[in-house]
């Protein structure tokens, strides 16, 4: 496992700020973490990406183009419709399959669902 997670007290003295700034971001959902038991932990990698889309936003990039691509990379795509930049979706795949340790099909199948996502049906 080459994943390291840090504690709140870990983000908060790379970031320069009070570890309850950090406790509340957690709490609201804002930053993106697990949560082991009462503690919580911060994936090294989703914090990175999360610090580029705050700057990507920051200098107005995302206004003017769509939302970040989902493959990870944190560009913003060419339209708001768009999920990922053109050729990203295979490397969505690719990390789905070697990090999460999905086969090809159900790798697939995850993406599509992503570019199509399912309309929420009527229980009445």
């Amino acid at each position: 496992m080459s994943r390291r997670f840090l504690t709140p007290e870990e983000v908060a003295a790379l970031l320069r700020v009070s570890p309850d700034a950090i406790r509340r971001l957690l709490r609201r959902g804002h930053l993106p973490a697990v949560r082991v038991g009462r503690a919580w932990r911060v994936d090294d990698g989703e914090l990175q990406r999360w610090l580029r889309r705050g700057l990507l936003r920051r200098t107005g990039n995302l206004r003017r183009r769509g939302a970040p691509c989902l493959c990870g990379c944190g560009a913003p795509t060419s339209t708001a419709a768009a999920r990922f930049l053109p050729g990203h979706s295979g490397k969505l795949v690719h990390r789905l399959m070697t990090e999460d340790g999905l086969t090809f099909d159900a790798a697939c199948e995850a993406v599509r669902r992503l570019h199509r996502p399912r309309v929420q049906e009527r229980l009445f």
